[in-house]
């Protein structure tokens, strides 16, 4: 079950004047939106993911296809000279090419470091599932204006995305026990990948520790010194550890 998404019409839109950075959480289906929704407005198109060696090679040596319209690069942020390889590229080929950009988190914190794309992309963040999307519902509702539901609720999509959440993989497969395993496994990738390669943290342990609470305070009022006292660590430990988390798209704040 591939579904359409909700951004593939901003990106299509946009892809006609600039290149498209597309990040997000983990498995949120970044890389099936550009290779399998967006490419499937272009005849021809290359994908190239920076984990794969012969397609790092093959970035390298810049050997595009001669028939593409557009490119799709997949985790080229995990190569640390990719501002200046990419910066290169477009501004040599962009009349020939279009570009999209896929990757975590770390893609949206590496842009932000200096100012070498400034003015040749747009940027995106790819959410995980909504109501609206599963039941094909692309009318936004208004402004300041009540949420008017149809007659006839969704119960049962409403139900799965209570259990399942709106993360593509356990969506579609539905199991309570490969739930488990999926977050488990996303857990320790986050942890254990994504933070540790890019925030100078000695006591991972500890942030693990937070991550594991705040499950328990969602929706309720968060108090810091309540979570400093619980994992005995500072006031300013606790607020730096919930902005790295917000900034890997594992929580976020709704402040009053």
């Amino acid at each position: 079950m591939i579904k359409k998404r909700y951004l593939t019409k901003y990106i299509l839109d946009d892809l006609n004047e600039k290149m498209v950075f597309v990040g997000g959480p983990r498995q949120v289906g970044k890389t099936t939106l550009a290779s399998e929704l967006v490419s499937n407005n272009f005849s021809q198109f290359d994908y190239f993911n920076w984990d794969n060696r012969q397609d790092r090679m093959r970035m390298l040596k810049s050997e595009w296809s001669g028939n593409a319209s557009l490119i799709i690069f997949d985790e080229i942020h995990k190569y640390n000279k990719w501002k200046t390889f990419i910066k290169g590229e477009y501004d040599k080929l962009k009349k020939k090419y279009k570009f999209i950009l896929t990757g975590s988190a770390r893609l949206d914190i590496y842009r932000k470091g200096g100012d070498s794309m400034q003015g040749r992309y747009f940027y995106y963040c790819l959410h995980p599932f909504t109501l609206a999307e599963l039941i094909n519902e692309s009318k936004r509702p208004d402004l300041f204006k009540e949420i008017v539901f149809p007659s006839k609720f969704m119960k049962d999509e409403w139900l799965m995305l209570d259990k399942f959440g709106g993360f593509p993989e356990p969506i579609i497969k539905q199991s309570s026990r490969m739930l488990r395993r999926w977050h488990q496994d996303k857990h320790d990738r986050v942890f254990r990948d994504d933070i540790r390669d890019v925030e100078n943290i000695r006591d991972i342990s500890s942030i693990q520790l937070l991550g594991n609470l705040l499950p328990e305070r969602v929706a309720s009022p968060l108090s810091i010194n309540s979570i400093r006292e619980d994992l005995e660590v500072s006031h300013k430990a606790v607020s730096r550890w919930l902005n790295i988390l917000e900034s890997f798209y594992y929580c976020f704040r709704i402040y009053p």
